[in-house]
């Protein structure tokens, strides 16, 4: 079973030691714990290629519209972008410059005892280049007690060359780091946007996809 965290608000002894392999960090999308694939110490992720007619992500058009940050899901987000989806031989194709939003195959699980930071393996996957969602808060995919089985991540991708690319495949690394304490308010319980999503979601501006 999981290490258990000390009440909220309190210091977490020994900040530097963790040992990631500890923790439940990712589950499947029926809620059961999957074992973590390491690299370096950090936890591999994979992109998320569902079969049609399930979205697979979304990829920005080029548009003269304005995003007007004061408007929270008032915004027609087929203004802004269109869905793609995997095609009958299993791959998505991303095109040379344009900008994706996808999401992770694994459910992540940032327990409030810990923080993440999503990174590239390296600044190039292939010829992908990754801008990822970046610090992912203590409760992400967690809740106050682990209610939460998880919550995918989300990627934004901006390849150099068309590149064709599957379900499964190693796209990024997550690294997890021990809090200082434990947050009285964790992600989601703050007006939190992301928590609970299931698949590529855009960002809060937005109104859900028809």
């Amino acid at each position: 079973s999981s290490p258990q965290p000390p009440p909220q608000g309190q210091s977490v002894p020994g900040v530097a030691a963790f040992d990631v392999q500890e923790e439940r960090l990712c589950f499947d999308p029926h809620g059961e714990p999957i074992p973590l694939q390491l690299h370096k110490g950090a936890v591999v992720l994979s992109v998320c290629v569902p079969e049609a007619p399930a979205v697979a992500g979304y990829e920005a058009i080029a548009t003269e519209e304005v995003v007007d940050l004061a408007r929270i899901s008032l915004l027609d987000p087929r203004k802004f972008f269109r869905a793609i989806h995997r095609s009958d031989e299993g791959r998505l194709t991303l095109e040379k410059d344009r900008f994706y939003i996808l999401a992770t195959k694994e459910r992540v699980c940032v327990p409030v005892h810990l923080s993440a930071e999503m990174v590239p393996f390296s600044h190039h996957v292939g010829e992908l280049r990754a801008h990822y969602a970046g610090f992912f808060d203590p409760g992400f995919g967690y809740g106050r007690a682990g209610e939460i089985k998880g919550t995918v991540g989300v990627l934004e991708v901006r390849p150099h060359e068309t590149v064709n690319i599957y379900h499964g495949q190693p796209i990024c690394m997550m690294e997890f780091f021990r809090n200082a304490s434990i947050p009285r308010r964790p992600y989601g319980f703050s007006g939190s946007s992301y928590q609970g999503q299931t698949g590529p979601k855009l960002a809060k501006y937005f109104s859900s996809p028809a």
